[in-house]
This record gives C-alpha cells, sequence and structure tokens, in this order.
C-alpha cells in the first residue's frame, strides 16, 4: 500500500479493495451518508473506547506541566544574586554591554542622529549577549569533554593490564642496581 502517484496497476487494485472495505465500515458507521459527501472526523465515531484521547491526555498533561512550572516561578528567582549564578550569564551580559557600547558610539558618530545610535545599540546589546552566552556554552561543554576525556584517561591507567607480559629474570636481575648511584656524579657544584 504505497501513495506514490507512479506505482503499478497492482497497488491500485489494492487500493480499490481497501477503500471498500473503508466504505462499508463508514456506512456501517454514518447513519445519514450519501454518496460524494465528505467525512469528517466528528462524523466518525472513535476507534478506542475511551472517555479521553491520547492527544487530549497529552493536552491536558502538558497544560498540568506548564501550570506546576509556573508556579514555581517566584519574584526572588529574578534576583542579581541568582542570575549572577548562572554560569555564562555574566560573560553574555559583559560581552553584550560592549557591543552595545561599541554600536551606538559607532552609529552616534557617523549619523549624528541619537535615537538611531539608541536603537543600534539595544540591536547589539542584544546580538552581543546571544554571542557571547553561545561562546560561553561552547567553552565550558568543550571544558566538560576534556575533563571527561581526562576522567577516562586516568580510570584506564588504573586498571590492570589483561595480558601481562612476563619479562626474563636475567633481564631483572641486570636492572635491579641501575637506579642506585655509584661512584660520584657527573655533576659538580
Amino acid at each position: 500500500m504505497v501513495w506514490w502517484p507512479f506505482s503499478g496497476k497492482q497497488n491500485e487494485v489494492e487500493k480499490s479493495e481497501d477503500d471498500g472495505l473503508k466504505n462499508d465500515s463508514r456506512q456501517e458507521q454514518l447513519t445519514n451518508y450519501s454518496r460524494g459527501q465528505r467525512i469528517l472526523l466528528e462524523d466518525t465515531k472513535p476507534r478506542f473506547n475511551g472517555e479521553i484521547s491520547q492527544s487530549q491526555l497529552a493536552v491536558s498533561q502538558e497544560e498540568a506541566n506548564f501550570k506546576k512550572a509556573w508556579k514555581s516561578i517566584s519574584k526572588d528567582d529574578f534576583s542579581f544574586g541568582k542570575l549572577t549564578a548562572i554560569p555564562c550569564f555574566r560573560d553574555a551580559g559583559l560581552i553584550g554591554f560592549s557591543c552595545m557600547f561599541v554600536t551606538g558610539a559607532v552609529t552616534f558618530l557617523y549619523h549624528k542622529n541619537p535615537s538611531r545610535s539608541a536603537n543600534w545599540s539595544v540591536g547589539g546589546l542584544l546580538l552581543g549577549s546571544v554571542v557571547g552566552w553561545e561562546q560561553c556554552r561552547l567553552r565550558r561543554k568543550r571544558s566538560f569533554q576534556v575533563a571527561q576525556m581526562a576522567r577516562d584517561t586516568v580510570a584506564a591507567k588504573r586498571r590492570p593490564m589483561l595480558n601481562a607480559v612476563e619479562h626474563d629474570e636475567k633481564v631483572k636481575h641486570q636492572w635491579d642496581g641501575h637506579t642506585e648511584a655509584k661512584g660520584k656524579p657527573w655533576y659538580k657544584f
């Protein structure tokens, strides 16, 4: 059963048979059906018995989650101390304000129009903040990845070697006294 318009005749036969079965089931469900009339979803009986459909259930859960989230927001969440605790907020703010002053000053010096420079400076603030935010998040993500790689490397070194190599006893005896200092050192103070 393919909807592709260039399919073979065999699919057309299957479609006509399936349409016939669907029309029979629709005619059983509908009492006021006339030939050529469009059937809307509201005109048919629901396929599954239940008081609430899955889509309605999903919407109600989404609304409940939204209400729950909305109730959890308080005025204290927007205090300066909480905002500066957000990891990239400070960097994004500093870059945004820098862009605001630069774009405002440049447009004011070029156009000599304070309202135009104010508009451009607000745009510079928004653009600079977004760029600063994304830059900081990318840097943090990379640093976390590097830290995870370091943890994995240290964990791999701590694991005992699976295929330990057995050394020859003759070689071990040759290196026994190698680390001890013999005679006088080669350096002189």
